[in-house]
Parts: structure tokens; C-alpha cells; sequence
């Protein structure tokens, strides 16, 4: 049943020799047209990595833009801000099918990362690539279990257990296996209690020698308070127009980085449910069919309801006064007035239920001349989303305020306030409802060539994809306010040379393609993101399979989509156009203003581009020495736009130059005998945080570049008869700051260009293991 599935029984340490996510089917990568990196487990338990998003420290192409500094609990991974090959991500895929949220790698058995558009393979994705999660599954052959147990220097802990039972059952054979997690996560900040909840089993029956049936059902949960990171900043300085802010901690020198408003009843949290059929079937020696179905659901609550920090999505409501416009708005944050911190309530949630099913077939045809393999399949994706939001008439009445003083309990009552806005003004649960329908049906086909005695590879694929969403603004409408629909057949052509047994060269031409739901003020949709690559490099398998990788140049082209033009005439500017001045002049919306006080719409997008190099290397100069090394250039621009100032510009967060080193050494012998130790490396350039128009000119304003330390070792001993080993992990070793604000320059003339440091600590954990 190879031909779907990567054993992983194959990786050895940090280095893998196949991949699943490039072909869709089980392929040696220095096969593969295409750059690939696969993140392995044992790369994820040396550096305690809990979660698929935290691998971008270790893959130089990635951008963590949104990360959070002081926690590996990551309840959603920034929106916007996970930057891949410059541009924009914000979901990958599990096991080929679309994932929006951090998945916890205890259910993981590898990652693989395909750098380049995918659309042929996947349907719908994004031009920088995709990161595919592979999980793991019930196995035969063996049982076994491991026990892993973690505590912290700040009070976190985590406990998993991954079992796996098999046997024989009538004529074939049968296996269960079951991974869960528990952990409580806390950092350094007060109030930053946490939680992490996770259980996984898998099924799988082999009847017959040619028929496999599996199951797997996993449950999630994991949340972590709201506000811990209350970098309130005063904008005074502004009045000189230096774009200068200030930390409150900055003006408040009593108060520490550490202090915040969270609390227990103000949890951002996660729920997920996933059940999955699957069943594969090999018929004779040249064919094999597998066919899934796959449901899932998520519900997320930010801060529930309560939110203290001004900003993310639980407050996205707060400055509207409601659909009729005659409820009162209030804004949590600082109320630099009266120094006092205000919490208000601005209920929001993120409910989806999603569906998805298909069918893969791979079939082989060997000729004299050329060996084939060719997949072919359809895959159908279906999701409701749906988010309401609540307030109360009055949030003044109901918020909670504080003395900006650190010795004040922050704390908010357990149950909302009592007079949220009703039903009748917006939707089922108060003054905002938002539901949406979405689908995407994609049929694929894929040939793998073999020519020349293997000396010469070719790939080439072809994908039709139609996407629809449907979406509407009120509970009570029947029918939708948004129609989007779309289709496309995305290409892709690739070809790998040989020119020795070790040394090979590539180049591949693909596409991607993603939906675009936003309208402007007329109502107006907008076309796909589509995305145009071509890639050419160097893989390399030397040494007897010792040094492996990939050295390639790219570049991607992303045209469509929508973007915002502040100087665009809108719905409004026409009504404005359709009155006189003397209408004008009595008009509560228009009376006092000018014309150019409303402009601004969303308008068709322009075109963005990415050239860059990227090197990923394994080399394991001996079987108890590992090296892992990552290197990007990344050069993303903005190049041609109808609001001309954009031009040149690109996305904040973005780093141009990022790199990463990882090495592992295992004494095998000697005094040091069963120990293991290694050192984790990551770092890059300035990252870019804003634009500002500063003496007639559109200025970038950066943050300085980081770099990044871990360390862990280890020792291996029989303890009772059971393989036991102790590990210790030394993370943040170069105490790298966070940043926030901007120092004030003192005049009016200067830019204010410097941030504030926020110290960071060094986190020590330690893990005790049991293998049986």
C-alpha cells in the first residue's frame, strides 16, 4: 500500500528520502522537479516543536510575522502575517486536505514543505508553496508505546502517550493506535495560564492482502488567556510628526513588561473535531485506488467576549454603533485621560464545519523505452462558516475599568452583560451575523516519466479547480449577499536530468490559484489570485546519501485579486454626485464635508513578485552526526498597482535574508556512550513593520534582525528493562527582545525609527521518556 503513503520508518534522524506532497504519490524528492524540506519527528522532539507553524524557525523561506514571542501556544496562526517566499499564507494542508488551524505534532508524523505554487496537485493555494502535515496512522508489524513527560522553569508542563496494538483478526490483521496530549502552558507574563488538549485514535484492518481500511478520530482543545501582551503605546509624540508611540511601561516605570489585564474568564480558545474514513485497494501489480471521506469542524472564541488589549478580532465590532446606528460604541484599551484601563464587551466567534471527500488512482506502465506512473483523481471540499457577534446597548454600562497600577487585580465578571443588542438588529446572536457557504471541487491528473535508463525525469500535471462561496450578512436574509464563483485549469511541467548518480538538476513551471470573496462598495467581486512560477536548480545526493538538498532560484508572479485604493470613487461619491449643493448642504451624512472626505474602495489588484534563491541541506558526515541547514533570499515587490505609491513595496514582516543551522551529535561509544547533544541556530535580516508618509516621502520603517539559540542533549539508558532517556532543552539562550513602540526623536524633523526592546527570558525545560 506504498504507493500513498511515506513510511517514515525510512528517515533516519533529520534526513527523509521521500515525499508525498510534491507528487501525491510516494517519490524519492531527488525525483521531484520542485524544492521540498521535510521536517522529520525526530527533528520535532530534539527541539520540543509542539505545533507544524513553530517549524518556521527552521525553514529560512517562512515568515513567522505574527508570532508570539513568549509562548509556543498558538491558538491561530497570525492572520496575514505568515509570510512563504514573500507572500501571504494563511492555511495548509493535512494529509492533502485543507487545515486552517495549528495542529499539536504529537499527531504528526512528518512535515513536508513544497516551496512553489501547488494548484496542480492541490486545487486551491497559495503562490510561496504549501506546507503539508502528514499524520500518523495505526501501523502493523509491531507494538509499542512512549510515554513523554516535560516540565518547565515557568510552571508549564506537557504529558503525551502514543500506543500503538496490533495483531491478527480472522484472515488479516488489525491495529489500533492512540496519541494524546495534555499540557498546561504558562510563560514568564502574568496571567498566562494556558491549556492544551489533545486525543487522536487510529483504526486500521487489512482484511486481505490487497485491502486496507482505516479510521482515525481526533478531538482538540487549547486555549490561553487574551491581553498578554499589553504593548499600549501613547501616540503624544505624533504631535511633531515623527510617528513616535510609547510604551505605557515606558511612561509608567513602575509597571513591568510582565504586567497584563488577562485573567481566567477572558480565554482565546480553540475546539476541533476530526473524523476520517479511508480505504485503499491494489488490483493486480500496476494499479492501486484509495478513496477518503473526511469531516471536521472548529469553533473559536476570542478573549470570550471580553477584550482588554484593543486590537484582534474579538473587538473587531467595537467602533460601530451597531446596524441601526443608535447603540452607544465603547473602545477597550488605555483611556490615557483618566489613566485607566477600560475592558469592554464585543462578543465575536468563528464556527466552520467542513466536508471533503475523493479518489486517487496510480497506475504503473513500465515500456522498453519509458517507465510511467500516472495519478489520477477528484477531490470535492465543502465548509459553512459562520461567526456571530454581541454587545451590550451600553458598553460603558458594563465595562470593567482599572487604575493603570500593577498591584490591581485585572478580573471581569463570569457571565456577558445582560443587554446585548437584540436579535432582531443584526442577526441570531446580537448586532453582527456573518455566514458563509464555500466550495471547491478539483480534478487532477498527473504523469511521471522515467526515460533515458532513469537518467531523465519529467513530471507533468494538470489540475481544474472550480471554487463557489456564497455569503450572507444577516441571519434573516434567504438570499446570499456575496456570489463568488470561479474555475481554472492550472498546469504544471517539470524535469529532473541526472547529469551523475549523485548529481541532478531541475526545472519545473507551475501555477496557483485562490479565491478572492471581497466586494466593493457597488458589490462588486473581484478575480482569483493566480500565481505563475518557474524554478530551476541543482539536487544533490552525495556520499553515499550523506549530504542530500536542494539549491534552486525562483521566480513567482501573483496577479488579481482586490486591493484598496483610498482615492477611488465609491457608492457614496456617486450619491454625493446625484445631490446639489444645496441637498448637500442638509444632508446629515454629506453637510460640512467635501467630496474627497469619501473617497476610497476596493478596486481589481495589480501584480506582485517574488525572485529569490533558496538552499535546504541535510548532511550527516557520520551516522551520529546530523546537520540541517536553511538559507533564503527572498526579494517580494509590489509591481505594478494602480495607487502608484505602492509600487515597490511589499508586505510588512517581510525579511530578505533568513537562515537557519541545526546539528545533532550521538556518542556512540566511549565514556559519553548513549548521550546526545545539539545546537539550534536561526536568524535574519531587518524585518519590515511599516510605511509612513514622512516630509513628502513614503518611508520604511524596519525592526532590527534576530537571532536565535537552542540547546538540547540528552542521555539514553534501560531503566527497569525499559529504554528510558532524560533531555534537557535551552531555549531563547540569547535572550533575543521583543520590540515595541517607537522612541521619540525629539523634533520634528527626524522620523522616529527606533524601537523599544522588551527583555525575554531563557526557558529551560526538562523530558523524561519510557519506550516499551
Amino acid at each position: 500500500m506504498s504507493e500513498f503513503t511515506v513510511s517514515t520508518d525510512r528517515d533516519y534522524g533529520y534526513r527523509a528520502s521521500n515525499s508525498i506532497a510534491g507528487t501525491r504519490t510516494n517519490t524519492p524528492i531527488k525525483d521531484v522537479p520542485m524544492n521540498i524540506q521535510v521536517f522529520t519527528k525526530d527533528l520535532a522532539d530534539d527541539l520540543l516543536i509542539k505545533n507544524q507553524v513553530d517549524f518556521e524557525a527552521y525553514n529560512a523561506s517562512l515568515v513567522n510575522g505574527g508570532a508570539d514571542r513568549f509562548s509556543d501556544n498558538v491558538i491561530q496562526q497570525s492572520y496575514q502575517n505568515f509570510l512563504f517566499r514573500g507572500f501571504r499564507q494563511n492555511w495548509g494542508l493535512r494529509d492533502g486536505v485543507r487545515e486552517y488551524d495549528p495542529i499539536d505534532t504529537q499527531g504528526l508524523a512528518r512535515v513536508e514543505v513544497v516551496k512553489g505554487p501547488a494548484a496542480p496537485l492541490y486545487g486551491l493555494a497559495y503562490p510561496g508553496g504549501v506546507m503539508n502535515n502528514i499524520s500518523k496512522a495505526a501501523e502493523f508489524g509491531r507494538n509499542f508505546g512512549q510515554v513523554r513527560v516535560t516540565g518547565g522553569t515557568q510552571s508549564d508542563y506537557r504529558a503525551t502517550i502514543d500506543m500503538n496494538v496490533q495483531g491478527n483478526l480472522g484472515t488479516g490483521k488489525a491495529a489500533i493506535r492512540y496519541n494524546g496530549a495534555y499540557e498546561k502552558s504558562e510563560d514568564e507574563r502574568a496571567h498566562s495560564e494556558g491549556y492544551i488538549r489533545l486525543n487522536v485514535v487510529d483504526l486500521a484492518w487489512q482484511p486481505f492482502a490487497d485491502t486496507l481500511a482505516e479510521f482515525k478520530f481526533e478531538d482538540g482543545s487549547r486555549g490561553k488567556p487574551n491581553g498578554l501582551s499589553p504593548y499600549f503605546t501613547t501616540g503624544e509624540a505624533n504631535a511633531s510628526g515623527n510617528y513616535a508611540s510609547i510604551p505605557i511601561q515606558i511612561l509608567r516605570p513602575n509597571i513591568p513588561w510582565t504586567w497584563n489585564w488577562a485573567n481566567s474568564q477572558n480565554k482565546d480558545t480553540l475546539d476541533t473535531r476530526l473524523y476520517r474514513g479511508k480505504i485503499t485497494q491494489k488490483v493486480g501489480e500496476s494499479l492501486q485506488l484509495q478513496a477518503y471521506i473526511q469531516y471536521s469542524k472548529r469553533f473559536e472564541v476570542p478573549g470570550n467576549g471580553w477584550d482588554a488589549n484593543g486590537s484582534g478580532g474579538a473587538n473587531a465590532w467595537e467602533s460601530s454603533s451597531g446596524p441601526s446606528g443608535r447603540y452607544l460604541a465603547s473602545s477597550s484599551g488605555w483611556d490615557q485621560a483618566t489613566d485607566t484601563i477600560r475592558s469592554t464587551y464585543h462578543y465575536r466567534d468563528w464556527g466552520n464545519s467542513m466536508h471533503a471527500y475523493g479518489a486517487t488512482a496510480v497506475y504503473k506502465l513500465d515500456l522498453d523505452f519509458v517507465k510511467n506512473t500516472f495519478a489520477f483523481g477528484a477531490n470535492v471540499w465543502g465548509e459553512r462558516e459562520e461567526s456571530d457577534a454581541s454587545r451590550p446597548l451600553d458598553p460603558n454600562a458594563s465595562a470593567q475599568v482599572y487604575p493603570v497600577r500593577a498591584d490591581i487585580p485585572i478580573t471581569v465578571p463570569v457571565f456577558p452583560p445582560t443587554d446585548l443588542v437584540p436579535e432582531s438588529d443584526g442577526g441570531p446572536n446580537g448586532n453582527g451575523y456573518h455566514h458563509e457557504n464555500n466550495s471547491n471541487d478539483y480534478y487532477f491528473v498527473n504523469w511521471q516519466a522515467s526515460w533515458l535508463g532513469d537518467s531523465l525525469k519529467t513530471n507533468v500535471g494538470v489540475n481544474r479547480t472550480k471554487m463557489k462561496l456564497l455569503g450572507w450578512n444577516s441571519g434573516t436574509s434567504t438570499s446570499p449577499d456575496t456570489v463568488y464563483e470561479a474555475s481554472k485549469v492550472s498546469p504544471l511541467v517539470g524535469v529532473v536530468y541526472a547529469i551523475t548518480k549523485e548529481v541532478s538538476i531541475f526545472a519545473v513551471h507551475s501555477t496557483s490559484l485562490f479565491p478572492d470573496s471581497t466586494k466593493d462598495s457597488f458589490g462588486h467581486t473581484f478575480s482569483p489570485q493566480v500565481g505563475k512560477s518557474w524554478e530551476a536548480g541543482v539536487k544533490v545526493d552525495l556520499a553515499d546519501g550523506k549530504l542530500s538538498g536542494t539549491v534552486s532560484a525562483y521566480q513567482i508572479t501573483q496577479t488579481g485579486g482586490s486591493q484598496n485604493d483610498p482615492l477611488h470613487d465609491n457608492l457614496t461619491t456617486q450619491r454625493w454626485d446625484s445631490l446639489t449643493p444645496e441637498q448637500r448642504a442638509v444632508d446629515s451624512q454629506f453637510a460640512g464635508k467635501t467630496r474627497n472626505d469619501f473617497l476610497g474602495d476596493i478596486i481589481q489588484g495589480g501584480e506582485q513578485r517574488s525572485r529569490g534563491f533558496d538552499v535546504d541541506l541535510v548532511y550527516q558526515p557520520m551516522r551520529q552526526w546530523q546537520i540541517v541547514a536553511s538559507y533564503a533570499y527572498v526579494n517580494h515587490e509590489f509591481t505594478e498597482s494602480a495607487v502608484a505609491s505602492t509600487i515597490g513595496q511589499t508586505y510588512p514582516q517581510a525579511i530578505k535574508n533568513r537562515w537557519a543551522l541545526l546539528t545533532k551529535y550521538s556518542f556512540t561509544d566511549g565514556p559519553l556512550k548513549n548521550f546526545m547533544v545539539g545546537v539550534g541556530v536561526a536568524g535574519g535580516t531587518k524585518s519590515l513593520q511599516d510605511y509612513v508618509s514622512f516630509n513628502g516621502n513614503t518611508v520604511a520603517r524596519y525592526e532590527p534582525g534576530r537571532t536565535t539559540v537552542e540547546l538540547f542533549g540528552g542521555y539514553k539508558m534501560k531503566l527497569y528493562g525499559y529504554n528510558t532517556f532524560i533531555q534537557l532543552n535551552i531555549k531563547n539562550l540569547t535572550q533575543t527582545p521583543d520590540y515595541a513602540g517607537w522612541k521619540a526623536t525629539g523634533s520634528s524633523n527626524v522620523l522616529s525609527t527606533e524601537r523599544y526592546k522588551v527583555p525575554t527570558p531563557v526557558i529551560y525545560r526538562l523530558t523524561v521518556g519510557l519506550d516499551f
